[in-house]
């Protein structure tokens, strides 16, 4: 069991991050973290969570007592040839304290990057069975639920936030013909809702059939084809979309790495999508590099660039990473958005007892021709000084900089905030 305490005071100069700052704000943070786990030969248990007692002055409001709580577990059973996988999130949390680069996969669609206060709840569970390990037939079938909801102060903020559901069911038939090829079968099925102005009520089914081809020891070849359908109901009637889809991914090991190819034609509820990617992985010296560069064409008829990059280099008293993301997707208000996530960091050690850090973080929402999309860039900018009290304690004090830019509202807001955090971790192992 891990166990950590850090206690955090934060001095904001305009907290909520408004075009006119209404005044500062103190925030006093008390956080304690835990992770169990428990690791067997046939079973792996892990449940982590976290809560923050917080006492803040902010204008406007005053804040006392225990808020985020934040629990994720997850379960795995090996079995002689099958396995077996839950998993479960829950966490409660005030917008106005979600960090937008910090936030994890499943809120990476709640809008993040959308002003307003109020809260939001995210709850998620699911379960995946896998039989036939180690047969030439191997059937998984896996089922998840998710839901995201927000309070009415958080609704009444901003009209661009409502409740969702999403269901989610995919089975999977793979065949292993021969040593160097295999055949999939899949089938999905994902139902949402949406608590939004037109009560949004989407059906998706998809088939699919595909291969993975071993062309030469150093060259794989992963292929699918299939059909997708999507029914949406409204207010206002019913749409229907249906379309071809499929993949290709060309995948050739090298000495230090790999190198790809990747193209996929996908179709949602605004239509087809293709994207096309070359891609590179390498094993450095003193680090680690993968990247890819390409292109997507969007429903709407434009095409736009797609990138990701994660960069590491480690050195003897500093280390340096860089990450990029860059992509096109549908957001909950059927909105094609181009999304583009930088961050900058880097670290040196002064000597053994203390450390400096610096990290910019950038970030762009934009309209990608279907729907209309605000444009919203949001920056980040933080320099921190860590000091080891002791082997257990450190003390760590800082500057924060925010800045956001929102193309449907008037002006840009600008933060300022000075901080200064006292935490450790206690580890117990039976």
């Amino acid at each position: 069991m891990d166990i950590g305490v850090s206690t955090k005071l934060t001095v904001d100069d305009n907290f909520q991050l408004q075009q006119t700052s209404a005044g500062t704000s103190t925030i006093w943070d008390n956080t304690l973290t835990f992770g169990l786990s428990n690791v067997t030969g046939v079973q792996d248990l892990s449940i982590n969570g976290s809560g923050v007692l917080r006492y803040g002055d902010i204008p406007g409001r005053s804040l006392s007592g225990f808020e985020d709580p934040n629990l994720r577990l997850r379960y795995r059973l090996d079995g002689v040839n099958s396995q077996l996988t839950l998993t479960g999130r829950y966490r409660h949390v005030d917008r106005e304290f979600l960090d937008p680069f910090q936030i994890e996969q499943e809120e990476t669609n709640a809008g993040a990057f959308y002003s307003g206060g109020g809260t939001m709840t995210i709850r998620n569970a699911g379960v995946s069975y896998v039989t036939g390990l180690n047969d030439p037939l191997t059937f998984t079938l896996s089922l998840s639920h998710d839901e995201k909801d927000y309070d009415a102060a958080a609704l009444a903020a901003n009209a661009r936030l409502f409740d969702t559901k999403n269901d989610d069911v995919n089975a999977t038939v793979a065949l292993k013909v021969s040593p160097i090829t295999s055949l999939r079968f899949n089938a999905g099925y994902a139902h949402y809702t949406a608590e939004d102005t037109p009560q949004t009520d989407r059906t998706t089914i998809d088939y699919s059939i595909g291969v993975v081809q071993d062309i030469n020891p150093v060259l794989v070849l992963d292929a699918r084809l299939g059909v997708t359908e999507v029914e949406t109901d409204t207010l206002t009637g019913t749409t229907q979309r249906d379309g071809l889809t499929g993949a290709v991914t060309l995948t050739q090991t090298l000495a230090n790495g790999t190198a790809y190819f990747a193209a996929d034609s996908s179709v949602n509820q605004n239509g087809s999508r293709e994207t096309f990617r070359f891609g590179r992985s390498l094993q450095l010296p003193l680090g680690t590099f993968s990247g890819s560069i390409g292109a997507t064409h969007a429903p709407s008829g434009n095409t736009y660039a797609v990138a990701t990059l994660a960069y590491s280099r480690q050195l003897s008293s500093s280390n340096v990473s860089v990450s990029l993301n860059r992509g096109v997707n549908t957001n909950n208000s059927s909105e094609d958005v181009l999304d583009t996530r930088l961050t900058v960091a880097y670290g040196y050690d002064i000597n053994n007892n203390s450390r400096l850090d610096f990290s910019v973080n950038w970030g762009r929402s934009e309209s990608a021709g279907i729907g209309a999309a605000p444009t919203i860039d949001r920056t980040t900018l933080r320099a921190a000084y860590t000091h080891d009290l002791t082997q257990d304690w450190a003390l760590t004090g800082g500057v924060l900089l925010r800045h956001r830019s929102d193309s449907s509202a008037p002006g840009d807001a600008q933060s300022n905030s000075v901080f200064v955090t006292l935490g450790r971790t206690f580890s117990f192992r039976p």
